[in-house]
């Protein structure tokens, strides 16, 4: 029925009938082609034990019928980019049905022998309308399906011819832009804007699209992109919108590209990334923000910032790439002799941007949260680099982990209790008494046991708080004794006092003296249960 539908709209365009026609019939019908051509289109036969034999023969591989469906949903969807330009969320189901298309290469070795296809590409390169008027992000996924679709099995003439109609008119309309003489007086002018935006978006367009086996080809590419942008960051420090889409295409290249660089290709990424760093950080260090929207606009770039240090931390846990093999052929880079690891560059980026984040700008939930999760990242993953940090860096962080504990939400604090235990292990590891990072943990223990004792907090933070409070015990068992001596000093009530003296004795009784085993720390999760279920409350100031 849907296909029936289709079929009727697709008449009425043809005979000038658009005002007739409903945006969200239009939409509803792009929704059932999408997930119809992901799911019965050339199936990979390859999953099933079974599978339905007119099924195969109607949409399976070297059929009439596949085809003939790839020609009619390519028709289809140049027709909508056509007539529905303007309708914002139609445009985007539209081109996102093209992404399935051409997203396995079973789909996309059938699409590119369509005419319309290579018609549809060459428009697009030129800028034409009506594909010129679609939205940012529209374009952006249209770029992201065009590339995809450069990866089908095509002869090296063709796949050539179709690089030089896809990437190289973007290359050139951008460089032809960027490098005329009076490009720093002409940059602010509408049309200059509108090419740098177009070409940004396509950018990022491109590195959405990457995948193993086009990896080699699209990172050569877009690194000479980079390194111009780094330089666009210092022309438009101004204008805010195109500041947060460079560090955006910067964003995107390294979710996507990262896990699959070898040394030398990450080097070339995580240098590009901290000149990035570098330039904003200057053009913003001590700048005035008189109103909300230039802080809002600082918020934004400091966001997709953390999700950029994120994703280059990600490099240490998830890397498809030992060695460059995969560029072999693509210009390799010399192996560095420089071994540097993705938590250097982050916690170099870090520094850089941590003046930028005012107490103002964490009140924002999503920056406080996402700045949390990668000081506790890094915490968690690399605890050893932690005492090895320039001074002013180690006190922020360890004033950003009090801050977080004492005065932001839940889920903040628990981050900052997952953040501690770590680096209390490995000061226990490192065994040096008189370090900045074993003072630092010796007031973190004060603050925990404060947070169980006699503070109301968040039941589901129990577990957090008690993994961190253990390992903090166990590095600071004098302290801890003082602590609880203090407390019970503290109470005239004898009844009170002997119910928290017996409850503080068997919380511990299970691990005299605590020691970093995980079957102990167990037994003492366990006793805390109760110690709470006793005394839970009864000191809790309020």
């Amino acid at each position: 029925n849907s296909v029936i539908l289709s079929e009727v709209e697709s008449r009425a365009i043809r005979a000038n009938l658009t005002h007739l026609l409903s945006p969200q019939m239009g939409k509803d019908i792009v929704w059932f082609l999408k997930r119809w051509a992901k799911t019965y289109l050339l199936v990979d036969e390859k999953l099933y034990d079974q599978i339905s034999l007119p099924f195969s023969t109607a949409f399976g591989a070297d059929t009439e019928g596949s085809q003939w469906i790839v020609g009619y949903l390519l028709e289809k969807v140049i027709s909508n980019l056509a007539v529905w330009s303007s309708e914002q969320d139609l445009a985007n189901d539209t081109v996102q049905l093209l992404v399935t298309l051409v997203e396995r290469r079973e789909r996309a070795n059938l699409v590119i022998q369509c005419e319309n296809w290579w018609n549809l590409a060459k428009q697009f390169a030129r800028r034409s309308p009506p594909l010129h008027y679609l939205s940012s992000s529209v374009q952006r996924t249209l770029m992201k399906a065009l590339v995809l679709g450069g990866f089908a099995h095509m002869d090296t003439e063709t796949k050539q011819q179709y690089w030089t109609e896809v990437l190289q008119p973007l290359q050139q309309r951008f460089l032809n832009v960027i490098n005329q003489e009076n490009f720093q007086q002409i940059c602010q002018e509408e049309e200059v804007k509108q090419e740098i935006t177009a070409t940004l978006e396509a950018l990022c367009g491109i590195a959405e699209a990457t995948q193993i086996d086009n990896v080699a080809i699209l990172f050569n590419f877009l690194m000479d992109f980079l390194n111009n942008c780094i330089g666009l960051m210092e022309v438009y420090k101004n204008t805010p919108e195109t500041v947060n889409l460079i560090i955006e295409v910067f964003v995107e290249v390294a979710h996507k590209q990262i896990c699959y660089l070898g040394e030398a290709k990450a080097m070339n990424l995580y240098e590009a990334c901290l000149t990035l760093l570098q330039v904003y950080s200057k053009n913003n260090l001590g700048r005035q923000r008189i109103d909300v929207t230039a802080e809002e606009d600082q918020y934004q770039d400091l966001l997709l910032i953390m999700e950029l240090l994120t994703n280059l931390l990600s490099k240490e846990f998830i890397d498809f790439s030992d060695t460059d093999e995969v560029f072999r052929g693509h210009e390799p880079g010399q192996a560095t002799n420089r071994s540097v690891s993705a938590a250097d560059v982050v916690l170099y980026g870090v520094n850089l941007v941590l003046p930028l984040m005012s107490q103002d700008l964490l009140k924002f939930p999503s920056l406080c949260n996402q700045y949390y999760k990668l000081i506790t990242f890094i915490c968690e993953i690399f605890p050893e680099k932690i005492p090895q940090l320039p001074e002013d860096l180690f006190k922020s962080l360890m004033y950003s982990l009090e801050l977080g504990m004492s005065s932001m939400s839940s889920e903040v604090c628990q981050l900052c209790l997952e953040a501690v235990t770590p680096l209390a292990e490995q000061c226990a590891k490192a065994q040096e008494t008189d370090s900045a990072l074993f003072l630092a943990t010796r007031h973190f223990l004060k603050m925990v046991f404060d947070m169980l004792v006699l503070q109301k907090h968040n039941t589901e933070m129990t577990t957090a708080a008690g993994e961190a409070f253990y390992t903090l015990v166990c590095l600071h068992q004098a302290e801890y004794s003082e602590l609880v001596e203090t407390l019970l000093s503290t109470q005239q009530d004898p009844v009170i006092y002997q119910r928290l003296a017996d409850a503080f004795n068997k919380l511990t009784a299970s691990s005299t003296p605590p020691t970093l085993d995980r079957k102990q720390k167990m037994a003492f999760l366990k006793s805390l249960e109760e110690f709470m279920a006793n005394v839970g409350g009864l000191l809790c100031v309020k």
